[in-house]
């Protein structure tokens, strides 16, 4: 049993926190007291402590900080390889970031880790949903290839070849450009 310095209650032992400085190990203040006194001083000095905390958050710092752990990235790195790709997603060169938090995404391979570009959420999703799968998204490029109404048959064949092609040597920029994307 012990009396409690604050409400001046005696109570069992169990109701004090442990504290190894003191003779008896237990604080002077029971549990209760302990928090009531700790909830009454945040209440009071709520707003203070919110404008201290909002003064020291860096927006831009907390950005860098995530970037790094998550990506192995700079804010500065990611800056540069957003401004490479033109300010817009690497995809749909959309300049929205159609994301729900307002920012554009970090693209990476998920069995690597590597950093592959920026972009929108829409972009990301949909990569996402293909499970970044290559031949899953080739095969849905086909498919809106051969499935569009060109002026013709012909046209049709010629930009199914165009692309096929440039996948093949490797040249996927230029295969997007001869479809006229």
């Amino acid at each position: 049993m012990k009396t409690c310095v604050c409400c001046g209650l005696e109570k069992d032992s169990s109701l004090f926190y442990k504290e190894p400085r003191v003779a008896d190990g237990l604080t002077a203040r029971c549990k209760q007291c302990t928090k009531e006194k700790a909830g009454n001083s945040y209440q009071n000095r709520k707003q203070e402590v919110l404008k201290q905390r909002k003064a020291q958050y860096d927006k831009r710092r907390e950005k860098d900080k995530k970037l790094r752990s998550a990506y192995g990235i700079t804010l500065e790195q990611w800056e540069s390889m957003f401004k490479a790709q033109g300010e817009c997603c690497a995809i749909c060169k959309s300049t929205s970031p159609n994301h729900g938090s307002g920012q554009f995404v970090v693209d990476h391979c998920h069995e690597f880790g590597q950093v592959r570009g920026i972009l929108c959420g829409k972009c990301n999703v949909m990569l996402g949903q293909a499970n970044d799968d290559q031949n899953t998204l080739f095969e849905a490029a086909l498919y809106l290839i051969s499935n569009s109404v060109p002026e013709s048959i012909e046209h049709r064949k010629n930009m199914l070849k165009q692309f096929e092609n440039a996948i093949v040597s490797g040249e996927a920029w230029e295969a997007k450009t001869a479809l006229g994307t």
